[in-house]
């Protein structure tokens, strides 16, 4: 199976390599006459790519310990879904999954461009096999999952994967993530193919609509679900803690996010041709910085992997990104100028553009602060760290004027705003948004931001509540319908749009939950005897019974915790876990959690004290935790009814 999975890496690489090269030269002499078999090279290029990855998934299944990645990452202990998700919990494995997704969607888009124009593919085609070429050379080459063990005999047993990447979460959201950042390859080959054919109409635009959505929409539920892992395995009571590696997910998310914006003011306008191919660039270029950083060992982090030496290999090809996209811009620059001027300072497009530059500066801050620490040691010789409150002191303000700017979005005409119809729009959503920070000062919330926040997540639900008020009486008086009918044929009449303010309300609930949840903590560390209880935010907690635990992967001690609301009303039985595994000897915390509309309640267990009779514990009650993750379904949601509308077009 080794020298099946070599030999399959091999012809997969050949493949990208003649389709890049192919793909090139043809778009050059302007010879179309073979771009079938250029799609159907990129199509079977990505079915081998998969058939790679299916032969490590059958290594693992079947405990094959002559495969080095497998002995080192898997055990026979371990159940099948870890083995599997062991495939991509090392540096080999991940590399492999990179590198088949980006063959894969490759694979679709030769599979269905056919109908795109014909000066467009052979690029479009040289594009993405030069993205797949890098990762299969670095496959390859570097981190080949299919070595040998040398050890001169088959180890009866292998050394089981990272106990913190043993849950459930790991199995989806490592490869969730992936396919956000892959898919970004995408809209990048449609950007960069648009400027070597010359193609610069709406083309590319509208054809890597739904790729760009598609990509956006597997980095945000990746993100989130890496958040909600950290929630439940690291047993730190949150969700994020602008960690070097949390954050190179987000620099992507931060730009693609800006991009999606901005193409929308392009296609309707023909405005921010230039800005938007360095967006995109930039952000498929941040994928790439991402996958450096937790691979290069230049920062510390749990979520990194080991340090190894294809760094250097990373940091060549994102020079070579951003010096191919520069020179095409500059031989393109006149093609590229604006099709028409800002006709006013007070316009949706303004709006667009400032919510652009805030998101773009949130992006650079984190950027900064990811890679201070490598700037002060090369610069000083002492590695100087950046923590928690460098990044909140700088993007709580910058996220709170996005805010603020979304919810003016709805009410600003595109073109040229009128200041009449603006105040009448948004008399009642302001009048609403400084009601609420009123009424949240004068019931004792103690903080400025934490006020802000909530009231400007009433001001962009309103808002949009006041767009769809508007068409529903314009529906009602000129369709003679009933006013909820009009709002139902107003919804229907812009799906896009009105899924796309979906989103924003989403955005406007995750706000509400993770101003809660940080401003609102209680964390209370605590010991008890079994029999014994402890009163924290109105819950009662006793301890019933410590178990010792055993399997045939694992050791550990499991307390049996009741808690009790006041009146002594049974609230949830809690079995926080402390566990110790037996092949690596690492420890890992399991946390017992309730999850409550209201807050969470959640309870780890940290020890026994040297008599063994009195457990420690540590509690946080996270008020209305649980809306980050509603908000981020909403936000999926609306995501969802764009991509799959069959006349998709961000033109609304």
């Amino acid at each position: 199976m080794n020298i099946l999975g070599q030999i399959l890496l091999f012809s997969a690489w050949s493949l990208v390599l003649v389709g890049f090269l192919t793909g090139g030269i043809l778009g050059f002499k302007q010879n179309y006459r073979y771009n079938f078999l250029l799609r159907m090279g990129t199509v079977f290029a990505g079915l081998i790519g998969v058939s790679a990855l299916v032969v490590l998934a059958v290594l693992f299944l079947n405990d094959d310990y002559t495969n080095q990645y497998v002995w080192q990452h898997s055990n026979r202990g371990m159940s099948d879904i870890y083995k599997i998700t062991a495939i991509w919990g090392g540096m080999d494995g991940s590399m492999l999954l990179w590198a088949v997704l980006i063959t894969f969607f490759s694979a679709i888009v030769g599979l269905t461009s056919g109908k795109y124009s014909p000066q467009l593919i052979p690029y479009l085609v040289c594009v993405l096999n030069s993205s797949g070429l890098f990762f299969l050379t670095v496959v390859l080459y570097f981190t080949n999952p299919f070595r040998f063990l040398q050890a001169g005999f088959i180890p009866p047993e292998g050394n089981g994967l990272n106990p913190l990447l043993q849950n459930p979460y790991m199995a989806i959201h490592p490869p969730t993530l992936y396919l956000g950042f892959t898919a970004f390859a995408v809209p990048y080959a449609f950007a960069l193919a648009s400027l070597l054919s010359g193609k610069l109409d709406k083309e590319w635009i509208r054809y890597s609509c739904r790729w760009t959505l598609i990509a956006w929409g597997f980095l945000t539920a990746g993100i989130t679900l890496g958040g909600h892992w950290a929630y439940l395995e690291l047993g730190w009571g949150g969700f994020w803690a602008w960690d070097p590696v949390e954050n190179s997910s987000f620099l992507p998310w931060l730009l693609g996010t800006a991009y999606l914006h901005s193409v929308l003011v392009q296609e309707k306008k023909g405005l921010l041709k230039i800005w938007n191919i360095f967006l995109i660039t930039g952000t498929y270029g941040l994928t790439v910085f991402g996958t450096f950083l937790t691979r290069s060992g230049i920062v510390q982090s749990v979520h990194s992997f080991a340090k190894t030496n294809i760094g250097p290999a990373f940091l060549i090809y994102l020079g070579l990104l951003l010096t191919v996209a520069v020179t095409l811009v500059w031989w393109r620059r006149k093609a590229l100028r604006p099709e028409r001027r800002l006709e006013s300072l007070f316009s949706r497009e303004v709006v667009f553009l400032i919510n652009n530059l805030i998101f773009v500066s949130i992006c650079f801050a984190t950027f900064w602060g990811v890679m201070f620490p490598v700037f002060s040691e090369a610069l000083t010789g002492t590695k100087q760290a950046i923590g928690i409150p460098f990044f909140n002191a700088i993007n709580i303000p910058l996220f709170l004027m996005m805010l603020f700017f979304m919810a003016l979005g709805p009410l600003v005409a595109w073109k040229k705003g009128n200041i009449k119809n603006f105040l009448r729009q948004a008399s009642v959503p302001f009048f609403s948004a400084v009601l609420l920070a009123v009424i949240l000062t004068w019931a004792g919330v103690p903080s400025f931001y934490s006020i802000l926040s909530y009231s400007l997540s009433l001001l962009i639900v309103m808002a949009i509540g006041s767009e769809f008020h508007q068409g529903g009486k314009q529906y009602q008086r000129t369709a003679k319908v009933s006013y909820p009918l009009g709002m139902l044929a107003s919804w229907k009449a812009h799906r896009r749009k009105s899924a796309g303010y979906l989103v924003h309300i989403g955005v406007a609930v995750v706000a509400v939950g993770i101003t809660a949840s940080m401003s609102g903590k209680i964390e209370k560390e605590f010991s008890l005897a079994v029999g014994e209880s402890y009163q924290v935010g109105g819950y009662q907690l006793e301890l019933n019974e410590l178990k010792d635990l055993e399997n045939e992967n694992f050791i550990g001690l499991q307390g049996l915790v009741t808690a009790y609301r006041p009146g002594m009303d049974l609230y949830a039985s809690l079995q926080p876990e402390l566990r110790r595994y037996k092949k690596n000897g690492e420890s890992t915390t399991e946390v017992a959690l309730k999850m409550g509309l209201k807050n969470d309640l959640y309870l780890i267990l940290a020890g026994l004290n040297e008599a063994g009779d009195r457990a420690s514990f540590k509690v946080f009650i996270n008020p209305l935790q649980v809306w980050l993750w509603f908000g981020v379904l909403i936000m999926l949601l609306g995501t969802l009814l764009i991509v799959t509308d069959k006349n998709l077009s961000i033109n609304e």
